[in-house]
């Protein structure tokens, strides 16, 4: 092999080995923990679970700071009734301006987005945030359904009920 063919390939050999991947960011690593869920059960015959099924998979993504992360000022508080309280387990308990970038128009939902939905079950003044999932990206969210079966689903946003969106700060995911 002559000495140009070897310092090339020496030089390329080196540079590939001090440029590794760039880490998984937010969005990359949320998608990546949510996706092995799809049609898999979660909390089956207990209602009203989305948030703890979110919660999961943002823990997993980016550690246990996740695990009781609440807002105590969310998009909806003016709707909420005086004895309502803030949980982490809410599907609101996310939705707050100091976590991340509002988004206020579905089509600008991108993969990792957390995606909130208003008045999908229950007696609540109009505009409440009943529902939470993971957007996809391409007009699909991933969610664990409100509904007794328990399953995570993968389906189209329903922009009738969509609240708003957030794509949540890096700096939150350890």
């Amino acid at each position: 092999m002559n000495r140009f063919i070897f310092a090339t390939l020496l030089a390329l050999s080196l540079n590939a080995c001090t440029h590794a991947a760039p880490e998984p960011g937010l969005a990359d690593k949320l998608v990546n923990a949510a996706l092995p869920w799809q049609d898999q059960p979660f909390r089956v015959g207990k209602a009203e679970q989305c948030m703890n099924w979110t919660r999961e998979v943002l823990v997993a993504a980016c550690g246990e700071r996740f695990r009781m992360l609440e807002t105590q000022a969310p998009w909806d508080k003016h709707l909420l009734g005086a004895d309502d309280k803030l949980l982490p387990e809410h599907a609101d308990s996310l939705a707050a301006d100091e976590f991340g970038q509002k988004i206020e128009n579905p089509a600008q939902l991108q993969a990792g987005d957390l995606v909130f939905f208003k008045n999908t079950y229950g007696n609540w003044a109009e505009g409440v945030i009943t529902h939470v999932g993971i957007a996809l990206g391409d007009g699909t969210y991933i969610h664990r359904m409100t509904s007794n079966q328990g399953l995570v689903k993968i389906e189209p946003v329903p922009v009738e009920d969509f609240a708003a969106g957030i794509r949540l700060n890096d700096t939150l995911c350890q």
